[in-house]
């Protein structure tokens, strides 16, 4: 459990100033193109077309227009207001805003504003629940009062090992340059990424375990329908010759192969994200 201090504006500040990247981020990288697509094909799985769906810190819209495009009735909400407005401003460009009923600027440690079980599911992925430290707790009680009995809650986090893993290549030279080795130390060992001097700017985040994501769902009343670790083939590959995945026949196989390691139970742990899902009970 982290001990770190959520700071909400400090939170909405950075991705208000974040902008634009935010939306760029996920075609940004082959690694981040790959984890855009085990979310997406976890979601095109469990929403279904008339599902009424709040997604909880949605950002500047990837996530909603496959919601939307699923069929799916969204609420959607974001602490970010500069990221409530690209979420509109893309939702509204591709002619899908007629299935958004409303974008609200809330925090997810409190979405009193929205009744209780009143969505068949709840989404909230792309780590937002890594930045609200010490309530998570708070935020996790929110999401699943929010869902009906038997509903789905659908979450994601970053993953403390996988990003670890994932991240040799540039903390063992912050570790060997000297000064770094406590804090990074630190956040092995919490998961709470703080003091950690880069070269761009960090915002004081919550890594995962597996363990410690099944236990906020199973100890709230909720059963894990699946289970995935995201980017566990993909992550940090500086050896793979990402020109011949321009094959759609041999993206499309890796795409498989990536699916079925990031599903295998050992692995949940290994990769940049853990993505969950679980069914609240009746």
């Amino acid at each position: 459990m982290t001990s770190a201090m959520y700071q909400p504006e400090t939170t909405r500040s950075f991705y208000n100033n974040w902008g634009a990247n935010e939306w760029n981020r996920l075609e940004s990288s082959f690694e981040n193109r790959i984890n855009y697509q085990i979310h997406r094909t976890i979601l095109g799985e469990l929403v279904k077309p008339g599902d009424r769906v709040l997604e909880a810190g949605a950002g500047p819209g990837r996530f909603t227009l496959e919601l939307t495009k699923a069929g799916a009735e969204v609420t959607v909400c974001d602490l970010s207001d500069v990221q409530l407005a690209f979420n509109k401003e893309k939702v509204t460009e591709a002619g899908l805003a007629g299935n958004v009923t409303g974008w609200h600027q809330a925090d997810i440690v409190d979405l009193s504003r929205f009744p209780s079980a009143g969505f068949d599911t709840v989404v909230c992925v792309g780590s937002v629940l890594s930045c609200v430290l010490d309530r998570i707790p708070e935020a996790f009680d929110e999401l699943i009062r929010l869902v009906r009995p038997g509903g789905t809650v659908i979450v994601s986090v970053t993953s403390r090992y996988g990003y670890l893993r994932a991240g040799l290549n540039a903390i063992l030279p912050m570790v060997a340059a000297g000064g770094q080795l406590g804090a990074i130390d630190q956040a092995v060992a919490t998961g709470d990424i703080a003091g950690v001097q880069a070269d761009f700017e960090l915002l004081t985040t919550h890594f995962f375990t597996w363990d410690e994501l099944r236990t906020h769902l199973t100890s709230r009343g909720c059963e894990i329908v699946t289970a995935s670790a995201s980017n566990f083939l993909s992550a940090d590959t500086p050896l793979l010759d990402e020109s011949l995945l321009a094959d759609p026949e041999v993206m499309a196989a890796f795409t498989r192969w990536e699916l079925q390691a990031c599903r295998a139970p050992g692995n949940i742990d290994g990769g940049t994200h853990i993505i969950a899902a679980a069914r609240k009970a009746e």
